[in-house]
Parts: C-alpha cells; structure tokens; sequence
C-alpha cells in the first residue's frame, strides 16, 4: 500500500513537473525579452536607402521612449508602418522606401523592448496598442491634421485594426498577416505543438504574462474591432501557405469588416511573405490602396 502510493505521488510530481515546464515553455516562446546583443543592434537606417529622415521624440503613455523614424514625402498623407512581434525598426524600411518614392510621408518605429527603444514585456499586442497611439499622438503633433493610413504586419496588423478603429484620425488601414484574436492563436499553436486541450497551458501562461506585465490578452481582440473601421477602407491580405497565424485568422477578420474591405490571399506563401514573393506586385497593390484610400 506505501508502494502503491508512493508510485502515485512520483507520478503526479512528475505530471506537474511536465505541465510547469510547458507552461515555461510556451511563455518563454510567446513573451520573452529579447538578448540585450539584439536590442542593443542598430543594423539598417533610412540612410542606407539614401533616404532623408528625422527621428521623432515619441513616448507612451506608461512613459516608454520609442525609437522612431519620419521619412517627409511630397504628398499631404503619412502610412505609419508597424512591423511585427519583437522585430527591429528596419524590418519595414523595403515597404516604407516605396511608399516614400510614390510620395507619402511614411513613419516607422520600433515596439517597447525592440532595439533604440526601452526595455519592457513583450504582450502579443495588448500593451503594444499604447506604442501605436503614442506614435499617432507624434504624427499629429509634428505634422498636423492630415489624412493617415496604417500598414501593419503580423502583430502589426492586429494592432493596426485595433487601434485604427478607435482613432477617428486613420483614414485607411492594410493589414499583412494579421491574427483575428491573440488568444484563439495561443490555443492553437499550444493544440499543435503539445496535443493537450488549450486552456491547461494557455490560462497559466496568460496569467503569468498579465501578473508580469500589467496586460490582459483577453482584452485585445481585433476581430471584435473591425466592424467599427467602416466606412474607412480595410486591405486584408494573407498567404495561405502562413503556418505561424493560418489563413483563417484573414477569412474571420474579413467576414466580421464592414464594407469597404478587401482580402488578398496570396497562393503558396508565407507568413508576411508577400513581399517577398513577388515586390513589383506588392508593392503596386499596397501603393494603390493608400493612394484611393488617402486620396
């Protein structure tokens, strides 16, 4: 009988053991800091394109310095950039260099805890949503009332919706592989890897994740934000091919977006890959929409 129980407690201290290490795991996957070596890097500026630029003073509301670059066009618009989870400032200079060539002010910047910004917990978007405000805060200030359009990518995309939703001064919003709702991508990404029901690893880890940071997964939502972009134009646009947030995160954004919206499902490619696929098309599509959009 002591055996017998004695196995049993090995047993459940071994499943704890197992279940607190994938728990680790998933957090550390989804929210941990990146080494001070890659937030301490600079790599590439607009200057490396041959592109004038200023850098504008931005910080947010829980007084976080944000690195961020104005890159002044010709036209009375500006396309603010947002690039994805725990990516550098440069990671969207390609996009933002033809959206200066065709004229636009275009603004870039770096999410709290990415390199030349402050330190701070990465949250899937639920606190990144103060860094987009923040720069939108900036633009108005440096530029003035003028018609402006958000392009984001993967996180980026999400914040954008969200975001652009509650902000009468957005005009027009492209999104790039943008997931519908964080928590649904968690529980997914968990089913796949760990073949477990969700919640066993999802809810510790969200906990931990609001203790640590201040910020509630739940309560970023982009799906539940769409609707309220109408009638501002949305661009959706998405691989099919896209194994780190599937294609139907675009398809469930699309159907709860008024009119106007559009998806474009990119056959064959990746996450954010568009891009890369095929430039000139991309490009021209992306340049089109802000130029209908941003008039």
């Amino acid at each position: 009988m002591v055996r017998g129980g004695s196995l049993l407690g090995r047993s459940v201290a071994a499943l704890a053991a197992g279940w607190a290490a994938a728990c680790g795991l998933v957090y550390w996957r989804t929210f941990r800091r990146l080494p001070r070596s890659h937030r301490d890097s600079r790599r590439l500026t607009p200057a490396d394109f041959e592109l004038a630029y200023e850098e504008l003073e931005v910080r947010t509301a829980d007084r976080l310095r944000l690195l961020t670059w104005l890159l002044p066009g010709t036209r009375h618009a500006v396309v603010v950039v947002s690039g994805g989870d725990r990516g550098h400032i440069s990671d969207v200079l390609g996009i933002g260099a033809a959206l200066r060539r065709a004229g636009f002010s275009v603004v870039a910047y770096g999410w709290r805890g990415t390199p030349g910004s402050d330190a701070a917990p990465h949250t899937l978007g639920a606190n990144e949503r103060r860094d987009l405000i923040a720069v939108l805060d900036a633009v108005w200030e440096r530029l003035g009332p003028l018609p402006i359009g958000l392009l984001g990518y993967s996180m980026g995309g999400a914040v954008s919706i969200s975001v652009g939703a509650g902000d009468p001064r957005v005009r027009a919003v492209c999104a790039d592989s943008a997931f519908a709702d964080p928590v649904k991508l968690l529980e997914e990404r968990i089913r796949q890897q760990f073949r477990l029901p969700a919640p066993v690893l999802a809810d510790p880890v969200m906990a931990l994740m609001a203790r640590r940071s201040g910020a509630r997964l739940a309560d970023f939502r982009p799906v539940t934000a769409v609707a309220r972009l109408a009638p501002r134009p949305l661009l959706l646009i998405h691989g099919d091919s896209d194994a780190s947030v599937p294609v139907e995160h675009g398809h469930r954004l699309y159907a709860a977006a008024g009119d106007p919206k559009d998806l474009w499902v990119l056959p064959g490619v990746g996450h954010v890959g568009g891009y890369f696929a095929d430039r000139a098309a991309y490009v021209e599509r992306v340049i089109d929409f802000f130029d209908r959009s941003l008039g």
